[in-house]
């Protein structure tokens, strides 16, 4: 007789456990999914519209190597990082793949849930009560059941409701949590895009992966707001300033990461200005830098040794140990041996240094109508004015998402709800405890990986299934004692549960299944990045076998992409250029009618949302001598070699210059230029357009950012690790000649310098103007 599993949940956790359980047809279970929603995904939305706690719009912060099962590919035509609906999707799929045979039960809701047997041995059996969500549909009659299981799972995850810090009662501006926020004008601004109160501060409270994923999340949309043509969503947007109150400096990874950010040359290490890129999940999740023998857990207590270790990894891979932001994100003196803090955000860093988020250490007292208290880092009180909204970006509690477990289970399970990292005390990586066997785990804990998800599911498959090695392995762990010391530990990891490889090959050891590498590698060999699709059973059907090839041929073909094809060098670059840049120009003219000079300026690439449709212009390009380089038109029939036309960019930049301008003959004047900067993910290519006398519409196309590759050209077999990336454009403008060339200098996955060089040859023009762009001096 098949056993039935109740499975509480329909996301990812729940979905994967539902398949994992069926996939071996010689173990008979009749699986029950139930969610409270009216739909799968769980906290992932399957529409662009959703007002769950994931924003639609909000991308991945790992790639979708990660964001995956091990039988389902994503599209190869689909983003690095994709977006939260689209995750949504993938899991729309998955259950249309894998779960014909599932009961899923949408928009019921699990009420209580109780051990049948009186809490006495492993298969006493539950009972289990589930009543239909109020307004939602179903065939079933009833609006209440008590039905019987065999096993329990729970997959109802770690975001039951949104924590609040006291104090804000007597706060006049408007309160939110962080996963509240959609749009900021909802709060700040009225319909009519007018302020709602005089304040510009918008404060948010948090300082971990949340606090910097909101504050640079606002900050995007107040600068989208401010210079973008046409826009009154927000009243006077560009005065507002995000103030972003932390406690400890925090690491702020870019999605992208360099492969390579060091080379020896002549056996001295030095930086390579050229690194290769990848997404941050495939360089950082690497299993051949472990130690030879069995991989151990370096998460849950950090040692002062192994905290130096990753802030000198970061310090090496993003560039710099931050103090050129300013203190409160400096990572220097004792903070190097305090576990480190990570987030991950392409935008955030240089909106601080644009000043657009103000990061203050401290803590919130209280909040009095306009204002806030805080106590600042040296435990003095200070206070916040001006402020315009509070955002809270401090995590859930995880209580309510397990509130239907009966009193004696809680207990029995050394329930603590004020623990963020293990409210419960469970066994094998939190997935069962050793007191209540017939209930299982998937996916609870803070920042769980799909794999790790898919990997707990398989192992209570063979559990309950009677295999004698996960039977083993579960009498023998002693991972619950472990994570028990962790608790109130205050050296607790951010996320005591982050060591992916530890926990891919330890359950990969428990469940027999082999990682895959290459066929070229030798015996033994450990090597590569983990992903959930090289940890499968040898006996998968020719559908998921099919899948599995799919990933791994587009794993490889990432990693190849990016050692011989320059892949995701665009978008590292696209990333550094956001922000401001000194600038300094030199006009070198070689006929008597074009004056050469020299400009000092600054140049801001301001971040918007993309203007989407690109500009038609029937716009004549300038013919006459100009201190800028003019650019083709593509409308005009002029010949302009490396003009596209992509349907929409994936990122935008508005580009602003100005500064003074000396003539070679004394002459002085202001001088100011607009571009637009467009980065377009499908083809991995940076274009920039003119900008119109506004200073802020895309007018005609300019160039494209064509990169050199390392192993093409004469010019390449000399190239050093001093050398930054080059990239070139050239175009014929009726009858003149544009060569343009670049050069990006990293200090791992920051920008340091770049440089831009035109060189215009014609009948009546001979010149050459060189950029060359810094970040001004630290503050």
């Amino acid at each position: 007789m098949a056993k039935r599993i109740c499975v509480i949940g329909a996301g990812p956790s729940g979905l994967v456990a539902a398949k994992s359980l069926n996939d071996d047809p010689s173990l008979k279970f009749k699986i029950t999914i139930f969610d409270a929603q009216a739909r799968i995904g769980g906290l992932w939305p399957l529409e662009k519209e959703d007002d769950g706690l994931v924003n639609p719009d909000m991308c991945t912060n790992q790639s979708r190597h990660t964001v995956s099962f091990s039988d389902l590919a994503w599209g190869a035509e689909e983003p690095k990082f994709p977006k939260a609906w689209m995750v949504g999707r993938y899991l729309e799929r998955y259950l249309g793949r894998y779960g014909g045979e599932w009961d899923v039960r949408l928009g019921w809701r699990v009420r209580r849930v109780e051990r049948a047997g009186g809490g006495e041995g492993s298969a006493e059996g539950w009972k289990v009560w589930v009543t239909k969500t109020a307004g939602e549909a179903d065939e079933r009659s009833e609006s209440e059941e008590v039905l019987d299981f065999d096993y329990v799972i729970i997959a109802t995850g770690f975001f039951g409701k949104a924590k609040m810090p006291k104090g804000l009662e007597n706060a006049s501006v408007p309160v939110a949590h962080s996963s509240q926020i959609r749009e900021i004008k909802s709060l700040i601004s009225r319909g009519d895009g007018k302020a709602v109160g005089k304040g510009r501060k918008i404060v948010v409270v948090g300082g971990q992966m949340s606090g910097v994923e909101t504050a640079a999340a606002i900050a995007m949309q107040i600068s989208s707001a401010a210079n973008t043509p046409g826009n009154t969503t927000i009243e006077d947007a560009g005065n507002y300033v995000v103030t972003h109150l932390v406690q400890k400096p925090v690491w702020v990874m870019p999605l992208v990461f360099p492969v390579d950010p060091v080379l020896e040359e002549d056996g001295v290490k030095t930086k390579n200005r050229s690194p290769n890129f990848l997404p941050l999940d495939l360089v950082s999740y690497d299993i051949g830098w472990r130690p030879e023998g069995t991989v151990q857990n370096t998460s849950g207590h950090i040692t002062t040794e192994a905290a130096a270790l990753t802030h000198g990894f970061m310090e090496t891979y993003i560039g710099s140990n931050q103090t050129e932001y300013g203190p409160a994100l400096g990572v220097i003196g004792e903070t190097k041996t305090e576990p480190p803090l990570l987030a991950c955000s392409d935008q955030y860093m240089e909106f601080v240094r644009q000043k657009k988020i103000d990061v203050i250490t401290g803590r919130m007292v209280e909040a009095s109508g306009d204002s806030i208290t805080i106590f600042n880092s040296s435990g003095e009180s200070e206070t916040i004015t001006d402020v315009a909204a509070i955002i809270c970006a401090t995590g859930f509690d995880a209580s309510p998402s397990i509130e239907f477990l009966p009193s004696d289970v809680l207990e029995t399970l050394k329930f603590d709800a004020s623990d963020d990292g293990f409210p419960l005390a469970l066994n094998v990586h939190t997935t069962i405890s050793k007191e209540i066997p017939s209930l299982g785990f998937v996916g609870f804990y803070r920042s769980p990986y799909w794999g790790v998800m898919e990997m707990q599911a398989r192992f209570l498959a063979k559990l309950w299934s009677g295999d004698e090695k996960a039977r083993k392995a579960f009498d023998e762990d002693v991972t619950m004692q472990t994570m028990m010391k962790l608790r109130k530990d205050p050296r607790i990891a951010q996320f005591p549960m982050g060591d992916y490889a530890y926990l891919m090959e330890s359950f990969g050891e428990i469940l027999e299944i082999q990682r895959y590498e290459p066929s070229s590698s030798p015996p033994g060999a450990r090597s590569g990045i983990i992903t959930p699709y090289r940890y499968t059973y040898p006996n998968v059907s020719p559908a998921q076998n099919t899948e599995i090839k799919l990933a791994l041929g587009e794993h490889y073909s990432t990693f190849y992409a990016s050692s011989q094809k320059a892949r995701f060098v665009p978008r590292a670059v696209f990333r550094g250029l956001q922000g401001i840049w000194t600038l300094n120009r030199t006009i070198t003219s070689r006929i008597a009618t074009f004056p050469s000079g020299t400009l000092t300026g600054t140049a801001t690439l301001f971040p918007r949302d993309p203007t989407d449709v690109q500009p038609k212009s029937t716009k004549t390009p300038p013919t006459k001598p100009t201190l800028q380089p003019p650019s083709p038109n593509p409308a005009s029939g002029s010949s302009c070699s490396n003009h596209t036309n992509p349907t929409s960019a994936t990122l935008e930049y508005l580009y602003f210059e100005e500064g003074q301008f000396l003539t070679s003959f004394g002459a002085t004047m202001t001088a100011k230029r607009s571009y637009v900067y467009r980065y377009f993910e499908e083809k991995d290519c940076i274009d920039l357009w003119f900008a119109k006398q506004d200073y802020l519409t895309a007018d005609y196309f300019f160039h494209r950012v064509e990169f050199i590759v390392p192993d093409q050209g004469e010019e390449s077999k000399t190239r050093t690790a001093r050398e930054g990336w080059r990239a070139v454009s050239s175009h014929l403008c009726i009858e003149d000649m544009y060569d343009v060339s670049y050069e990006f200098s990293f200090s791992g996955a920051t920008l340091e310098t770049w440089t831009c060089e035109y060189t215009v040859k014609g009948p009546q023009k001979d010149y050459t103007i060189r950029n060359v762009y810094t970040r001004p001096a630290s503050p």
